[in-house]
């Protein structure tokens, strides 16, 4: 299966034949072209897997990108889409986790003994610590796990942690601050104040994180015991562990509850003093105050101390245990046990003594099944044999388009010019009522754009305060939204009145020109969906760089056009000041428009050269971006776009703008092409940037 990276437009293979792990939401394969790198890909992917996944890529903790080797977290590097028109987003790649185990086998001590023999206590605590600066480091990034649980963690022989799954964490969008849930959770990991919720309807926070991050702590330090785990005292049936939780009965604190610790459970006291301090607050002292559950900071401060604060047995050196105690507990516990060692030395695991049954015989009935030897541990691994539950062969499912491209096509076409087109007469009527209002002084104009202003600054109000987020916007916001929309209608309608009142024919050339020029842009918009968002570190070369760099060198080139053409024309009304108002007015466009097509056709060829033979920075295809970065690269994409539409337009509106330049360039038909391309092409790159602005601060437009 082949799919294309968003951010990079590399085509890549999937190794579908050898998947590497499957689950509800998709399935993860391995890439042929690149071996430290895996795709999930999602069995039915949506637009807001899109978007959220953009916002992650845009916004990455700052240990996610590290060397493959020692990934904290397994954070999406790039987006996958279909190879055809549609260019759906189906998945996304992220570091593979090389000789990684998930962390549920380090701290049962079953499977320990069996896969991981030699990671005794201190490799425990090292992996708490590295697990508790991962889930510091998300929540300093603005991130919420919301679905904390043994099975999205994975660990290695040298105690790294690695956190994956990272997709089903909680985001939140920094620039249009709506937030994409997590809508799963598991009991074990889950506060009690969330206990029976529905996930898919809250905002999650860190301090509901800590308590999933306190029980792992607890689990990798007592031997995979679960610090609401006990033998009930009362009556009838025992409680679900989601009961226990919600009615905070912590079995190891300092209120009574009715139950006592499991039998085979290590005592509370092989804990470091502090820790016990620290799980006490958590469980007891957060039940009712959340915000008290001790954050990342504490929790490292207090491991590190606990680390550094153990000592080796006399007896045997894989035995580590803190010097606050008089003897060894885990020769305690290995007696305890019938001989099986928590944590055997290196010579009984070279000749395997550790994985040899217990010498003590266990009368049985004879119809009477064995009790599993982990059967105390709240959770074994769960690996059932392939013999006892039947496989079912699952097949992915992308989006079948063969069928559909050309009605897609259709669609998208007639979208982009209808659209484009309502928007382009409705631009460029509002920007001739406003020369006429602000050159020719006509106070009517004025006066209607006054009263939009306000008609939009209170209806944007009233949006505000009768639409919640994440519909609705903030107030100061919605009023300044609302004014400038008031004062755009306005204009439109303005411009249209007034031509036809004064029978104006540059207005009725300007619904023309905006039409045609809106039909074009707004077709090539939703046709190809240019990238919305910031620039990916990297460079282009060849045709790619060509295109890109000329993207890049139509906008600077457009701004640094306009900027040189508003100094000139500056100075030379410094120097002459006999002129008027309107004359400079009118004047300074004019040149503004000469310079930006000058400097938008120059810096589009001198930026292709460039970006074909030196590279160019990569604009990442990301369809979903909006506020603050859709505005900027809106604009870019806007101004290239409209200077490609403009300048074909200046073939035909050759006759009607060389008037703009010289008189004298219609004495011939080169000259006067020539400069009406070069005019067009500064009315399409201004009038383009400013439109893709506007669409891209919105997003999908």
């Amino acid at each position: 299966m082949r799919l294309q990276r968003q951010f990079n437009g590399q085509t890549i293979t999937l190794d579908t034949h050898t998947p590497l792990g499957s689950g509800g939401e998709g399935r993860i394969y391995g890439i042929l072209e690149d071996a430290n790198l895996v795709a999930k890909i999602y069995h039915k992917p949506t637009d807001e897997d899109a978007d959220k996944l953009t916002v992650m890529y845009n916004y990455p903790p700052a240990t996610a990108m590290v060397s493959p080797p020692m990934t904290a977290i397994a954070w999406p590097v790039d987006l996958l889409h279909t190879c055809d028109l549609k260019r759906q987003i189906v998945g996304y790649l992220m570091p593979r986790v090389h000789k990684a185990t998930p962390i549920h086998i380090f701290y049962t001590p079953k499977s320990r003994r069996e896969q991981k023999p030699l990671f005794n206590y201190l490799y425990l605590h090292r992996t708490a610590r590295n697990l508790v600066a991962s889930v510091a480091d998300l929540h300093s990034s603005g991130y919420v796990i919301g679905d904390v649980n043994e099975s999205n963690i994975l660990v290695s022989d040298t105690a790294l942690v690695t956190l994956v799954d990272t997709d089903s964490f909680q985001v939140r969008d920094p620039d249009t601050g709506l937030i994409y849930r997590c809508p799963v959770g598991k009991a074990e990991f889950t506060p009690p104040e969330l206990q029976g919720q529905a996930f898919r309807e809250l905002d999650r926070t860190p301090e509901q994180d800590r308590f999933g991050l306190a029980v792992l702590i607890f689990l990798l330090l007592m031997e995979g015991t679960h610090p609401f785990s006990g033998v009930y005292q009362g009556s009838g049936d025992p409680p679900a562990i989601e009961s226990r939780v919600r009615a905070g009965h912590f079995v190891y604190g300092t209120k009574p509850v009715p139950y006592k610790p499991m039998p085979f459970a290590p005592p509370f006291e092989l804990l470091y003093p502090k820790l016990q301090q620290l799980f006490i607050q958590c469980f007891e002292g957060g039940f009712n105050h959340p915000q008290v559950r001790p954050d990342g900071k504490t929790w490292l401060m207090v491991l590190k101390e606990a680390e550094a604060n153990l000592m080796t047995c006399s007896q045997q050196p894989e035995h580590r245990y803190g010097n606050h105690l008089d003897s060894c507990p885990w020769c305690d516990r290995t007696e305890k046990l019938g001989g099986r060692d928590p944590f055997p030395s290196r010579i009984a695991v070279q000749q395997k003594q550790h994985l040899q049954p217990l010498k003590r015989k266990r009368k049985r009935l004879l119809n009477q099944k064995p009790t599993p030897v982990n059967s105390r541990f709240l959770f074994p691994p769960a690996n059932p044999s392939p013999a006892t539950v039947p496989t079912r062969k699952k097949t992915l499912v992308l989006p079948q388009t063969s069928n559909l491209n050309l009605q897609t096509f259709l669609g998208n076409l007639f979208q982009g010019v209808i659209l484009g087109g309502l928007w382009g007469s409705s631009v460029l009527s509002a920007i001739i009522a406003l020369i006429f209002a602000f050159v020719e002084g006509k106070e009517a104009i004025l006066g209607g754009l006054m009263v939009g202003a306000m008609w939009g600054a209170f209806i944007g109000g009233v949006i505000s305060i009768y639409l919640p987020p994440p519909g609705g916007i903030n107030r100061a916001v919605a009023l300044i939204l609302g004014g400038w929309s008031g004062i755009f209608v306005a204009a439109v309608i303005a411009g249209l009145i007034f031509g036809i009142m004064e029978q104006e024919p540059l207005i009725g050339q300007a619904l023309i020109w905006g039409g045609l020029m809106g039909v074009i842009w707004g077709s090539i918009w939703h046709l190809f969906k240019p990238p919305l968002s910031l620039p990916n570190i990297g460079r282009l070369w060849g045709r790619r760089g060509a295109f890109v760099g000329g993207v890049w060198g139509s906008y600077l080139g457009t701004l640094g056009g306009i900027g040189l053409a508003i100094l000139a024309v500056g100075w030379e009304q410094f120097e002459q000041t006999t002129s008027s108002l309107s004359e400079i007015t009118l004047r300074m466009i004019a040149t503004a428009l000469v310079s930006a097509g000058v400097g938008t056709l120059g810096g589009t060829c001198a930026g292709g050269l460039f970006g074909c033979i030196g590279g160019a920075p990569s604009l990442p295809l990301s369809l979903h971006l909006s506020g603050r970065r859709g505005a900027l690269i809106g604009g870019i994409w806007g101004n290239f776009l409209g200077a490609i539409s403009g300048a074909s337009l200046g073939v035909l509106g050759a006759t009607r703008f060389a008037y703009f330049l010289d008189s004298s360039a219609t004495t011939g038909t080169t000259p006067l092409l020539i400069a009406a391309i070069i005019v067009s092409a500064g009315v399409g790159s201004i009038w383009g940037m400013i439109s893709g602005t506007i669409w891209g601060a919105f997003g999908k437009l």
